[in-house]
């Protein structure tokens, strides 16, 4: 990712290698159950703050929610805190509906 707060398209979400990235689901426990992202780590938005420390900074990070506002919102909270920061538009349901 070349600049922090990126809007990352599904179309280039499922292009890309993973296992480069911290890839963080934002959705609380029991959207998550309904399906994933496979190597995403669930830290849901209702928590966030208080486990930012949490979210490594030796890969971007890449974060999805179950529509794409709250990754917004977290991913610039993130760039404000000196993260690589993305977030995926449309969330999980552009993700679930892309595969």
């Amino acid at each position: 990712m070349e600049e922090s707060n990126k809007t990352i398209s599904v179309e280039e979400f499922v292009r890309l290698d993973l296992s480069k990235y911290t890839l963080v689901d934002l959705r609380e426990p029991d959207e998550a159950l309904i399906g994933g992202i496979p190597g995403a780590v669930n830290i849901p938005y209702s928590q966030f703050t208080a486990r930012l420390d949490a979210i490594p900074r030796d890969k971007p990070v890449l974060l999805f929610c179950h529509i794409g506002e709250a990754s917004e919102r977290i991913a610039e909270l993130l760039a404000n805190r000196g993260y690589d920061a993305a977030h995926l538009a449309g969330g999980y349901l552009a993700y679930k509906w892309a595969r």
